[in-house]
């Protein structure tokens, strides 16, 4: 318990270097069950008006409520021994900090559950891509881009359901906000790429959100792939032609036909017809090769935003994957993951 009585900060849930999130039990302004509490160091030596934290309660406040966001519970200042931190220049001692204060969701991350399950199956795969797109959508439509779409921000419950955690590198499009400064490194190397943006055809109040569209694009090579997007975490976009990196599609795609042949690939046919494997693997290319632009105006949803993607032959073909229950054992080894929590 901190010197003041503020907070319990008994249970670790995560630790990172400069972030540590905390569970606690109850709290007297969120009725729904346990909070978690994340405290996160900030990157500058000398307090300022702001804070990641701080940074993040906003985000947060501009996005509540969604089903698959976190429940926004308040960010106040509490005495906090930072020498708890890994990262040695975070260290400092007991120092009042903010706290940000949100609520507990027992659940997975994704990364952590594909590592155990090895390859998910077909089926909830697909549920969890539908998902994702759901949340991203919501994300954008409050103006903000996410920005570190990866698989350790993504949370799986025992019940199948995706919850998308982490805003301190999000961006408020349109707003002069200083935090964003202590997360600019997080962002994705693809927004800052050499590009024509002085060119007729980029619109610029689109061209941030379309970082979330190429994160998406890897996101789904790495759910069905179980490997880096690009095939190593050595190659980096920037360093690939167009070219090259719709080859990268064509492998990643051919890999996550092998992973797929057998007992995994458990999707059901349509009832006006069965969509064929070929078919199927073909618009999933399609789809990855439309996300994975270079240039921010070639890249699917630059002109329709997320309902280009909803729309796209492949997601209207995994349809019949959505209806699908989640796996019993997949419930029982979210179970022994989030043993203790």
């Amino acid at each position: 318990m901190s010197s003041d009585g503020r907070f319990d900060y008994t249970t670790r849930v995560t630790v990172l270097s400069r972030t540590i999130v905390y569970k606690q039990q109850t709290h007297p302004l969120y009725k729904e069950g346990p909070v978690a509490l994340k405290v996160t160091a900030s990157r500058h030596s000398i307090d300022t008006a702001w804070h990641p934290s701080l940074h993040e309660a906003n985000v947060y406040k501009l996005l509540g409520p969604h089903p698959s966001i976190p429940d926004f519970v308040e960010c106040v200042e509490d005495w906090f021994d930072t020498d708890c931190f890994q990262a040695c220049d975070a260290r400092a001692g007991r120092k009042c900090v903010p706290i940000l204060v949100i609520q507990f969701v027992k659940a997975v991350p994704l990364e952590r559950f594909l590592s155990s399950v090895c390859t998910i199956r077909w089926s909830v795969a697909m549920q969890i891509l539908r998902q994702v797109v759901t949340v991203l959508e919501h994300v954008h439509s409050k103006g903000i881009v996410y920005r570190d779409l990866k698989l350790p921000n993504l949370i799986l419950d025992r019940a199948g359901h995706v919850w998308l955690v982490d805003y301190a590198s999000s961006i408020v499009v349109g707003s002069v906000d200083l935090a964003g400064d202590v997360t600019q490194h997080i962002g994705a190397p693809e927004l800052y790429r050499p590009l024509s943006l002085c060119d007729g055809e980029l619109s610029p109040p689109r061209l941030p959100f379309m970082t979330d569209f190429w994160a998406f694009g890897a996101f789904v090579l790495e759910l069905l792939t179980c490997r880096p997007y690009l095939g190593s975490f050595s190659v980096r976009s920037f360093q690939l032609s167009q070219c090259e990196l719709n080859e990268k599609v064509i492998e990643g795609v051919a890999l996550a036909k092998v992973r797929y042949k057998g007992v995994f690939y458990d999707k059901k046919p349509k009832s006006n017809g069965c969509c064929s494997s070929k078919v199927l693997w073909e618009s999933l290319t399609d789809l990855l090769m439309g996300l994975l632009q270079v240039n921010p105006a070639d890249r699917l949803g630059y002109n329709g935003g997320w309902a280009d993607v909803r729309g796209h032959s492949f997601m209207q073909n995994i349809l019949t994957d959505a209806p699908t229950p989640f796996p019993e054992e997949y419930e029982d080894e979210v179970d022994e993951l989030t043993l203790g929590l």
